[in-house]
């Protein structure tokens, strides 16, 4: 293609002519938007568009790298579109290379008008190089990569005779900004969406003058969630934006009939000079405005999104609302029914429906007391909170509410927080305390304040004020469960919930800094033990295990000496250090490096020092701990000769359990890809270190593992434990994205377990996060078998985490064989739930510009319910048991998207979902056999029974006032219909169930035992 260097718009044009003598080109003028399969969103606009050009003096230096050939243009846009009166004007500056430099605008226009949106999408029309060479231009989409080619073989040949056809492509767009409102609150930064555009503008250019003739643009985008790869399109809805401008034939009626209505309202301008041109054009003050398109203001009502501060404020009583408090009652009432069991994909879909009409509520005081009411959220005395603990629907409404995230649904929660605390009467201990307070204080410190870590947007202003209850009643509650031993209740959940919540935020403000800093300093105090003696309680362990998982959140490096210290410490049991010691690895040390070269060194020290010595009593504590120290080494990436320098001192000191589990390690980084091939070989194999790919040839060391070379497996005595690695895939969908288990389990010398984690986890390409996890830890349970020290009490706690909050190991048992005795009779023999909860993985709004000037609101929302139960099968005969922890989730995940209308119109909101929902069972057993363990102990892990997997799509048309919405539940369609009133089902299957692999020892073991993978 020959570079055509002309002028697009009267290059002749002289500047000092009367109007009558200005060349005046008229347009017919066409913008859209589509969606194939939802045709209710479908939007045309028509009009008709005036244009003349005006030549700009020159400047003294022109912007660009190439000398300029031409002058600037400021062309005069009259835009008519329907419904548009008086017709739309503005200016655009075209720079010496064609590209839009400003757009001019009268002062009276108001930026959020969606007209001046259809006017910035015209004015882009306008924004390509002369030369047509590619570079990077900003316009309506944003800033794209930008390509020119010429088209030959158009369709339409035979009309365009003299007429060149240019093609811009334009690509990697990312858009100028985006309103506040916008943003991703999702548990990970994987859980988001995912979108895949073309966007191209065809032009029709006269090839002698350049004159343009016809401009067509096409941008489709496909909207998912980033990780739904379906590949038959039932996973995306499809948007199209489209936009035509087209000459209108000199001769034709149309043009002389649009010349005649508007022509008048042109003006003209006698100077070179930009300000006074713009200021005789516009004859009015005028505002310069960027391409990128202008967000609409919306209303509480109508945004409904968690940033209350992005939208117009309303109360119950504006017209947009018109909501009374009987009206909301009425409203919710098939929600309490909807949310009364656990784990269903109906339960997932009501809570999301409910979440999304929560936060169209307006956020002022009075709208809090009487959503308060509607909901009977804050309980007015014990009885009426014990009530609402044996509801399901009011146990997961606090979830909702939390979910919801918006202020008023932050301040219900605030309030009921307050009120909670005040009926848990934490102040009176004993007798003094009536029986009905002790189910009150189990829920606020093992359900509300581990459930109000999961906050997603906290403001500075409620972290300040959950600080300030957290902080108050602690000391009281820290006394009562010393006073009272009450393994029912932990203090500590709410510094945990805080920490959780405080590491949304970066510290980068001086009030930021100030709770970071109080927080951080009761955390260190906590761990801290100096020169006291420790007394080894079941409220000193708590205390230890919680403010490690608090730290675990925070994550600062602060914290290491503190860890450092009680790491150390041999008077503290060598479990609860291993705790620490994890902890310890999950620091982010990077930008520390004074303290990240003290971590090395310390863990460096400790795993070279004695046993027995100041660390370690015996080979058993050497192991766990040991073992946590090479783990923190690793996720340090501690260079490769120093790996195999430890591993060979484990050698040269015939440490062979030690080895043997940490080659396991080495073993398991190496298949997982999380060393490098080159660190693996060193590491296995010995020899030298040449760097990887990029620093070819160059030495790095020389690795010598001496006797840990070759086979993990050929050192292996169990003198002192061993450690166990598993893992597998759940859910294998790369390259895009992994779900995996591993499972690691640590023994005693005798068997026992001294420390168990199942995590679940997603991974893609960017990063990692932990969904799901289970920890246990025990100690001493060898003295339960009649061996190790007897004088010694053996205890065991057991905790988990999920998505941002974590239930910290709690004490289930401590004490002798009585005490294990009346454990197995009081235990379930059939799956008892203990936990079940509702959450909001998956938070996603986004605002997508199209270049035909529309704009679409895309709401991505995944609901999570999941249930857990236990049981546990005992026979004292032969001293052999099952447990089983069986996890019931259901998820569903909405893609919505909505045509943004003008502000205050009063238009039915019409709305398209694509959705997704399953709901599966996961079952983990372990059978354990006293006589013979370990090889008696069995695992299996299953996902059991047919799991559904459902699609659908729907269609609304929502009142604007939210008063007038008539339904707020739409249920899906039942297992027997393929649609209802609200959605058509596109998919429905059931996979089968499927057992995971937990490693070949665990497989030899069952097979030996003879124990079945389901449960009874």
């Amino acid at each position: 293609m020959l570079p055509i260097v002309i002028f697009i718009f009267f290059v002749l044009l002289l500047p000092h002519k009367s109007l009558c003598d200005i060349d005046i080109r008229a347009f017919s003028y066409e913008t859209g938007v589509y969606s194939p399969d939802n045709e209710a969103l479908n939007r045309t606009l028509k009009g008709n568009v005036l244009i003349t050009a005006h030549v700009v003096g020159a400047r003294r230096k022109p912007s660009g790298g190439n000398e300029a050939t031409h002058s600037r243009l400021l062309l005069q846009i009259l835009l008519e579109v329907e419904n548009s009166v008086p017709p739309f004007r503005g200016l655009l500056l075209r720079n010496e290379w064609g590209t839009v430099e400003r757009m001019i605008l009268p002062s009276l226009y108001i930026s959020s008008d969606l007209q001046v949106n259809f006017f910035k999408a015209l004015a882009g029309i306008f924004n390509y190089q002369y030369a047509f060479v590619p570079g990077v231009e900003y316009d309506t989409s944003g800033r794209c990569q930008t390509y020119y080619a010429e088209v030959e073989n158009v369709a339409e040949a035979s009309s365009l005779t003299n007429v060149m056809v240019i093609d811009k492509q334009k690509v990697l767009c990312e858009p100028l900004g985006q309103p506040i409102d916008a943003g991703v609150w999702s548990a990970s930064t994987m859980l988001k969406d995912s979108r895949i555009t073309h966007s191209w503008i065809r032009y029709y250019l006269e090839r002698n003058t350049g004159l343009l003739m016809k401009a067509m643009t096409h941008e489709q985008h496909k909207i998912t969630f980033s990780l739904d790869h379906d590949t038959s399109g039932k996973a995306d809805i499809q948007v199209i934006g489209a936009q035509t401008l087209e000459v209108l034939d000199e001769a034709s009626k149309e043009r002389k009939k649009v010349i005649q209505k508007l022509g008048g309202l042109l003006k003209t301008t006698k100077s070179t000079e930009l300000s006074t041109m713009a200021t005789e054009l516009l004859s009015d003050t005028y505002k310069v405005e960027h391409l990128a398109l202008s967000i609409p203001h919306q209303s509480t009502s109508t945004g409904c999104g968690i940033q209350s501060v992005a939208f117009e404020e309303e109360t119950l009583e504006s017209p947009s609302v018109a909501l009374s408090l009987r009206a909301l009652q009425e409203k919710l009432k098939d929600f309490a029914k909807a949310l009364e069991v656990s784990a269903r994909i109906s339960t997932a879909h009501a809570a999301l429906q409910l979440i999304r009409f929560l936060r169209c509520l307006p956020a002022n005081q009075a709208t809090v007391q009487i959503v308060a009411v509607a909901l009977e959220f804050i309980p007015a005395s014990h009885r009426e909170l014990n009530r609402q603990l044996e509801s399901g629907w009011h146990a997961h409404l606090t979830d909702v509410v939390i979910d919801c995230g918006t202020d008023l649904c932050l301040e219900l929660v605030r309030q009921r927080l307050v009120k909670v605390t005040a009926l848990a009467a934490f102040d009176k201990i004993g007798s003094a305390a009536p029986r009905e307070v002790r189910p009150i204080r189990t829920y606020l410190s093992d359900v509300l304040w581990p459930a109000i870590a999961h906050i997603s947007n906290p403001s500075i202003k409620i972290l300040k004020e959950l600080i300030a209850i957290c902080y108050h009643s602690f000391p009281a509650m820290e006394q009562n469960s010393l006073e009272e031993e009450n393994d029912a209740v932990n203090p500590y959940n709410c510094l945990l919930a805080i920490a959780s919540i405080i590491s949304e935020f970066k510290g980068n403000y001086a009030e930021e800094k100030l709770l970071f800093s109080r927080l951080e300093e009761t955390l260190i105090n906590f761990i801290t033990l100096g020169s006291k003696p420790y007394d080894d309680s079941r409220l000193n362990r708590q205390k230890l295990l919680a403010t490690f998982s608090a730290i675990e959140k925070i994550r600062s490096s602060a914290f290491s000496e503190a860890l450092i210290s009680v790491i150390g410490n041999s008077k503290v049991p060598s479990v609860i250090r291993a705790v620490g010691l994890k902890a310890l690895g999950k620091l982010d040390l990077v930008v520390n490096t004074a303290a990240f070269d003290r971590v090395v060194g310390s863990l460096n020290d400790f795993i070279d020092s004695p046993t027995p010595g100041p660390f370690f009593h015996s080979a058993e504590e050497e192991l766990i701990l040991k073992f946590g120290a090479f783990s923190v080494l690793l996720n340090l990436e501690i260079p490769a000769p120093e790996m195999a320098r430890i591993l060979a001192t484990f050698g040269a000191k015939k440490q062979w359990p030690l080895l043997t589990s940490c080659r396991r390690l080495i073993d398991n980084w190496c298949a997982n890809e999380l060393l490098s091939e080159t660190e693996c070989r060193c590491v296995k194999y010995g020899g030298a270190y040449n760097a990887d790919a990029g620093e070819v040839g160059r030495l790095r060391g020389t690795c010598s593992p001496g006797l840990a070379a070759g086979w993990s497996g050929l050192a292996g005595t169990k003198t002192a434990g061993e450690v166990n690695l598993i893992h597998g895939d759940l859910l294998d969908n790369r390259p895009h994205f992994l779900s995996d288990y591993s499972l690691q389990w640590i023994t005693g010398p005798e068997g026992e377990i001294r420390a168990s984690s199942l995590i679940f986890s997603l991974i893609d390409a960017e990063s990692e996060a932990k969904v799901l996890s289970f920890d246990i830890y025990g100690d001493r349970l060898a003295v339960l078998m009649g061996k190790g020290d007897t004088n010694r009490t053996p205890w065991l706690s057991i905790g988990f985490s999920l998505l941002r909050g974590t239930i910290p190991p709690r004490q289930v048992f401590s004490g002798g064989f009585t005490d294990i005795i009346n454990l197995l009779f009081s235990a379930p023999n059939q799956p008892t739930p203990f936990f079940s909860t509702i959450r909001l993985p998956m938070d996603v709004r986004r605002y997508i510009p199209l270049s035909s000037g529309w704009i679409i609101k895309n709401d991505l929302m995944g609901v999570s319910s999941i249930e857990f139960s236990a049981a546990l099968s005992s026979s004292m005969f032969s001293q052999s048991g099952t447990a089983l922890i069986r996890t019931r989730a259901a998820v569903v995940l909405e893609n919505l998207i909505t045509v943004m209308t003008p502000f205050n119109e009063s238009l039915p909101i019409i709305s398209a979902v694509n959705g997704i929902g399953t709901a599966a069972r996961f079952d983990f057993l372990i059978h354990m056999e006293v006589e013979g363990m370990p090889e008696s102990i069995c695992m299996h892990f299953q996902r059991s029974r047919m799991t559904p997997l459902l699609r659908w799509v729907g269609k609304f048309a929502d009142s604007p006032i939210l008063g007038k919405r008539t339904t707020l539940l739409r249920p899906l369609p039942t297992s027997n219909e393929d649609s209802n009133d609200n959605y058509n089902l596109t998919q429905s299957l059931r996979i089968p169930p499927v057992s995971y692999f937990l490693g070949g020892i665990n497989a030899v073991r069952c097979k030996k035992t003879g124990v079945e993978n389901e449960w009874n």
